[in-house]
Formats: C-alpha cells, sequence, structure tokens
C-alpha cells in the first residue's frame, strides 16, 4: 500500500516568507478612478516639480518620454482621454513593446487601443498601467532633465505621485494640488548641486488645503528615518493634520550623521541651515505647506541645530521646540557659562518650547560637557531666548507632574513666550518616546509630541 509522504514542518524563514506572500496579495491600494468623462488637457507634473515630456517634441513612433523643466509648451501638454489613454501631440503615452517588466520605458506611438496605452489614475496620485499592473515612475527619484520614465512596482516613493491636468479649473484662492499624497516618502532635494533624500510623512488631508510643516532633525549618529522613528511624531502628525519631514545631515559620525551646526562643526561642508531652507522650499510646493505653520523640533544635535535655525531662519520658522538640545548660540568664547550674544540673532522674537531631563548625561542640564558645542546651562539657554524676545514676566513655575516642571517666560514680544519642561529623573531621551535609547530614563508622564503640537498651534508666523 502506497503511503503519502511525510511533510516537513515549515522553519520559522518559510513561515514569515509565507506570510509574507500573504500580507502583499491582502494589500488593498488606493481604488483607481477613470478619467473625468469629459477628457482634461494640461501638464503631468511629478518629483522636482518636473514636467512629463515629449523629447525634443518629436512625433515619430519611439520618441523618448522623459521629464523636464516645466515650460508650457506643446510637448508638455497632455489629454487625459475618456478612453483611458494618455495622449500628446496626437499621439498616445506608451509602454515600450507592450512590456510588463520593471524598467520597462516609455515612448511615444500612435494610438492603437492596446493595453500598452491604457492608464487608470489613482487617490493618491499614482498613475497605472492595468496591463503590466505596473505604474508611472521616475527612475531612482532622478529629476534630472532627459530622466527617461518607465513602469515600475507600485510604491510609496515621491517618484510615483503625479499631478494631473485638472481640464483647467481654478481651484479656490489659497488651495494646492500636493504632488505627495498621504503617506512616508523619500523625496529628492537639490542642494548646491547635490540632491539629498528626505523623508518625508504625509497625512490625509482636505482637498486643496495647505498643511503646516513640523521639521524633525535627528540626533548626531543617526539619520532622518531614525529620528522619524525615534520620536514616533508621524502618529500625531496623522491625528492633527500636519506634514513630517525627517532630513538627514551631512558629516558622517559614527552609524550616522551630525549637522554642521554654525560656528561649532568645523567648515568646509553643506550650509545645513541653507540646505533646511531649501528643504521647506521645495515642500512647499511639493507637500503644498502653509508657509505660516513651519516649525521645528530635534533631538540632541538635532536640538541644537533646530536652536541655530531659531537664530538663523525666524522669517521662515514660526516656533521651534529643542528636545535635550535647547541653545541659544555657541558658548561665549570669553565665558563659556553663557551664551555668544553674537552668535544668536533672530529677525523676530521667536516663541520656544524645551524639554530636558536632569540626569541628561551628554548635554548636561546644569551645563559641562562639549565646550565647543554645549557648556552652558538649559535654563541660562531659555533664559537668554526670554531676553532676546523682550519677555517681562518670569520665569514661573508649575509642577505638572510628579517629576515634570514647566518653566515659563511670558509677556514677550508678539507674544513668543518662552517654555521649558524639565523632567528630574529624565535623561537624553525624548519624553514620550515609545523607544528605549539606553541613554537613561523615558519620562511618560508628559509626551513631547503632544504637548510641542499644542504650543505650535498657537504660535503662526505672523
Amino acid at each position: 500500500m502506497s503511503r503519502s509522504p511525510l511533510r516537513t514542518p515549515l522553519t520559522a524563514t518559510a513561515w514569515a516568507s509565507a506570510l509574507a506572500v500573504a500580507a502583499a496579495l491582502l494589500t488593498v491600494w488606493p481604488a483607481p478612478t477613470a478619467f473625468a468623462a469629459t477628457s482634461a488637457t494640461g501638464p503631468i507634473t511629478g518629483v522636482g516639480g518636473k514636467c512629463v515630456d515629449i523629447a525634443a517634441s518629436g512625433t515619430a513612433n519611439g520618441t523618448a518620454v522623459q521629464l523636464y523643466d516645466c515650460n508650457g509648451s506643446a510637448a508638455q501638454q497632455w489629454t487625459l482621454g475618456t478612453d483611458g489613454t494618455v495622449r500628446a501631440l496626437g499621439n498616445c503615452l506608451d509602454v515600450t513593446g507592450q512590456g510588463t517588466a520593471n524598467g520597462t520605458r516609455l515612448q511615444l506611438w500612435d494610438c492603437n487601443g492596446s493595453g500598452a496605452q491604457q492608464w487608470t489614475a489613482e487617490s493618491d496620485g499614482h498613475l497605472k498601467n492595468p496591463q503590466s499592473g505596473r505604474y508611472l515612475d521616475a527612475p531612482g527619484g532622478s529629476t534630472a532633465n532627459g530622466t527617461r520614465l518607465q513602469i515600475y512596482d507600485r510604491n510609496s516613493n515621491a517618484w510615483q505621485v503625479w499631478h494631473l491636468p485638472d481640464g483647467g479649473t481654478t481651484p479656490p484662492p489659497g488651495s494646492c494640488t500636493p504632488r505627495l499624497g498621504s503617506g512616508e516618502y523619500d523625496t529628492p532635494v537639490t542642494f548646491g548641486g547635490k540632491t539629498y533624500q528626505v523623508r518625508v510623512h504625509v497625512p490625509q488631508r482636505a482637498a486643496g488645503a495647505r498643511l503646516p510643516l513640523v521639521l524633525d532633525l535627528h540626533g548626531s549618529q543617526s539619520t532622518g528615518p531614525g529620528q522619524l522613528t525615534y520620536s514616533n511624531l508621524a502618529p500625531t502628525a496623522d491625528a492633527n493634520g500636519f506634514v513630517v519631514a525627517a532630513p538627514t545631515g551631512v558629516v558622517p559620525s559614527g552609524s550616522g550623521y551630525i549637522w554642521n551646526v554654525p560656528d561649532v562643526t568645523p567648515s568646509g561642508t553643506r550650509d545645513d541651515v541653507g540646505f533646511l531652507r531649501q528643504v521647506i522650499d521645495t515642500l512647499t510646493d511639493a507637500a503644498c505647506l502653509d508657509s505660516r505653520r513651519i516649525y521645528a523640533t530635534g533631538y540632541s544635535g538635532g536640538g541644537r541645530m533646530t536652536s541655530a535655525l531659531g537664530c538663523r531662519l525666524s522669517d521662515r520658522i514660526a516656533a521651534i521646540a529643542p528636545v535635550a538640545g535647547l541653545r541659544a548660540g555657541r558658548p561665549d568664547p570669553a565665558d563659556g557659562t553663557r551664551p555668544d550674544p553674537a552668535n544668536c540673532t533672530p529677525s523676530r522674537a521667536l516663541p520656544v518650547i524645551a524639554f530636558h531631563g536632569q540626569q541628561d548625561g551628554t548635554n548636561p542640564y546644569n551645563g559641562g560637557g562639549d565646550a565647543t558645542a554645549w557648556h552652558y546651562s538649559v535654563p541660562v539657554a531659555q533664559q537668554r531666548w526670554a531676553s532676546l524676545n523682550g519677555c517681562t514676566a518670569g520665569p514661573a513655575v508649575t509642577q505638572v507632574a510628579t517629576h515634570v516642571q514647566r518653566s515659563v517666560y511670558s509677556a514677550c514680544l508678539g507674544g513668543a513666550d518662552v517654555v521649558l519642561y524639565t523632567i528630574s529623573d529624565g535623561g537624553h531621551t525624548w519624553p514620550g518616546s515609545p523607544y528605549d535609547n539606553g541613554n537613561g530614563k523615558v519620562t511618560h508622564e508628559i509626551d513631547a509630541n503632544s504637548v510641542m503640537w499644542g504650543f505650535f498651534q498657537q504660535h503662526p508666523l505672523a
């Protein structure tokens, strides 16, 4: 009598692979939507603000379809047909050779009704070719003129998000149509002739709405994506409707990077104040930001960089919230127990809220430590900001939790209060973070994210 072969139990690795496949099969992407009942004509814009373009305005079959600076030419005027085609110069956007593989390039071709010329728009800005099951894509996020477009597996990167023609309708005043839909993206930002990837988290939004931005700057030897995880700011962004951008510093250090803090980090590297200004400029368009509600927070070295933005970018930053890193300029070379008054000269009174643990051994609450980057105490930094802001009342101290005090300087110019949360048992940590970074106690008596967002909401740029 024959017997069925014995079944070998699945290993843990095999189970993980099987579950991953199952999860992929169950993934639900935004529902495709048909093009409008009447055709719409205009540019298709994508990553870097570039337009989908027909190379050299050619009309021959096989002419390359590429990214290029938007210039209003007929080679960038695309009609979204009611038949699912995307047309320009009398021909159709076509997947070369009816290809279905990742990386298959796009071209212009005589309209012929084939599946290679069918496209469906999804609600978050992705454009799908149903025949291949793949999406319009700019390879690797390149924004260079002449970048040849392709189809590729769907992903959440900014280079698969497209702003389609709207038929010439005029949006309401102040409204905006973002190129970045809701989700998390690595978004290219070009500065000083180089392109850097910035991790961006975008919440759901009402149509046409402009959203606030919070810059989330990482600590030394970390990265933007690492900071977005550590701060856990994305859920707060989703709940309150703001964009989070987590860029990465430029100076290699350990397993990550540090910021080029002015007059602290050795010169000769990227101007990070200028770079972060460019991040704001890029996302103002791509993510439809409200320019009156641009804020910055950061941890440790990122807190010091956040403080530097307050000193040098107060024309763009509405308020700052350093965590374990409040400064008011570098230490005075003549007396390191106080800030250098010439090193922090904001153009206006700037609202400040900060969080710091008294058991912080990296950036000591009472001063000391690195003579170049730290040295004077956190209360002295708060007092200096109060002086810069012309505050005439305070500090008023309130015990808000067992181990947490709030100190407030008020009656400041333009309502620019200076607030410090001191955590008596806190380490070099982010209050409320779900992660233990090994640098002392993480308090959960307060949540820095919700507290700082409440403060930010009260302080838009005038």
